[in-house]
Order: C-alpha cells, then structure tokens, then sequence
C-alpha cells in the first residue's frame, strides 16, 4: 500500500486492499502500489523481539522501512490478541 505497509485487510463495502494500522490515520492506506519497492536481500525485524526474516509482504504487520536497516513486522512474540 502507499502507507509503506502491507495490504492486512479488505474494505468489506468496496471489496478492496486496505491497511487496518492506517487506515484514517495516513494517506495512502487504501491506496495500491502499483510500483513497491524490490525486497529482494532484505531483512525484516520485529518491533518488539528484533527477531529477523526475510523481508516479504506476506510477513504479519509489514511495514517497509528505505531508510533504515531493517524493515519492520510483528511475529506473535506476545501473542495475537
């Protein structure tokens, strides 16, 4: 999405991508990419364990991060209440 995050959820009205962390909060959180930007050799971190992986927008709570190391995203450390 143009927010820098993953699309995490779909507009029930308009049956379209959206992204549930920005939406109404940040430009662009309904908004498609239509050029995203090459993940390819980079390294995601969570927020809260700085546990990595890969990066890929299929990781939970997805955020690209250009400008610094490490992309970010959430992987369950404290649960998925």
């Amino acid at each position: 999405m143009k927010c820098g995050h993953a699309a995490n959820a779909v507009n029930t009205e308009t049956n379209t991508p959206v992204c549930v962390i920005c939406i109404g909060l940040t430009q662009g959180a309904d908004e498609i990419d239509e050029a995203p930007p090459d993940l390819t050799g980079r390294r995601a971190s969570c927020a809260y364990c700085k546990r990595e992986a890969p990066s890929s927008t299929n990781l939970p709570f997805f955020s690209v991060k250009l400008h610094a190391a490490t992309d970010d995203y959430y992987d369950g450390c404290f649960g998925w209440d």
